[in-house]
């Protein structure tokens, strides 16, 4: 399936995050090969005991069997993905981009540490605005300073998991499998600084279409395209489902049911005005939510009638409005 994606970048100023290393982990495989699926326990094991701290994308090839079904729905942007690395032969595990793990528990654990203890400089951050099936996803990427590479992309990958196997994983299933990325085959150009901290915000459009929404997941990752070698800075991963600004049971859109909310100034500094306009019963309750659905304001606002807070540390907010059966929520951008 094909995506179509509006890209939007722009550059702002921020205060610098501590940023925790996700270990970007790509499983190069094949429905005809059989080490691959003898090795699959054993990778899944390792994958589950390291879900908070593991990106995980399988890319699948054409060799041993062609008809490999994950491949022939995504064969461009699969082999650019195989093309990074040489591969020549499966299973083919590579972490962070710099590092080819031997097919063992040992050398998954070996990969996986050295990679780990690389100090990371850069943190990526994501939401889901008009959230389930289809949206958009904003990136926010934040240098703490400079990465030291010249030809670096940014990559959106979505996969699936719980597909049933054919071949030789016939009676099993495949997890985390290549379907989408989100820039096309090569990623996003992006580049920082002079100064630093700097961050750089990101929008990219998807639809999920056919794929069981409830098994896909995300992974964002920054890497270097330059002759030096193919490092990722650092990835970032969940369940798409997952990746919405505010929680809630059913998907919503920003500002629905004409009830209007107007943010000043966004960006912001931290002193923030919020102006209603349009409620049904003539007030209403505003929250202002940080990007983990965690409550951090809460006031009566009134029609027409202007309300101010103020919000201490750097990030995404959301601030929802509701007044009777209306709901509208509105992003907040604080920098420093």
């Amino acid at each position: 399936m094909k995506l179509y994606i509006t890209i939007i970048i722009l550059t702002i100023s921020c205060a610098a995050f501590a940023a925790d290393r996700v270990v970007l982990l790509e499983d190069f495989t094949n429905s005809g090969c059989g080490p691959c699926a003898s090795f699959e326990p054993t990778l899944n094991a390792f994958i589950s005991a390291h879900s908070s701290d593991l990106a995980v994308v399988r890319p699948h090839v054409s060799w041993p069997s062609s008809s490999d079904p994950i491949y022939q729905a995504n064969i461009a942007e699969q082999n650019y993905r195989r093309s990074i690395y040489g591969v020549n032969s499966v299973p083919w595990i590579q972490f962070d981009g710099a590092i080819k793990a031997t097919s063992s528990a040992s050398g998954l654990t070996s990969a996986f540490n050295t990679r780990i203890a690389v100090p990371c400089h850069l943190d990526i951050q994501v939401e889901n605005y008009v959230t389930y099936e289809s949206g958009t996803i904003q990136i926010t990427l934040i240098a703490e300073n400079d990465l030291g590479d010249t030809d670096l992309k940014v990559h959106a990958i979505i996969v699936e998991s719980g597909i049933p196997g054919v071949g030789a994983f016939a009676g099993s299933t495949f997890e985390e499998a290549f379907r989408d990325e989100l820039f096309s085959s090569t990623g996003q150009d992006v580049s920082f600084g002079p100064s630093y901290p700097d961050t750089v915000v990101i929008n990219v459009n998807y639809d999920t279409g056919s794929w069981v929404f409830a098994n896909l997941h995300l992974a964002v990752f920054v890497q270097n395209h330059a002759s030096s070698g193919t490092e990722v800075h650092n990835a970032w991963y969940n369940s798409l489902g997952a990746v919405t600004s505010i929680e809630g049971d059913e998907p919503e859109e920003l500002n629905t049911d004409e009830l209007v909310i107007q943010v000043s100034p966004n960006p912001s500094s931290g002193s923030i005005s919020v102006t209603t306009a349009e409620l049904d019963e003539g007030t209403g309750v505003l929250t202002i939510y940080d990007t983990s659905g965690r409550c951090i304001a809460n006031m009566t606002v009134h029609e027409n009638a202007v309300s101010y807070f103020e919000i201490d540390e750097t990030g995404v907010y959301f601030a929802r409005v509701t007044s009777g059966e209306q709901m509208t929520t509105s992003r907040i951008v604080v920098v420093r």
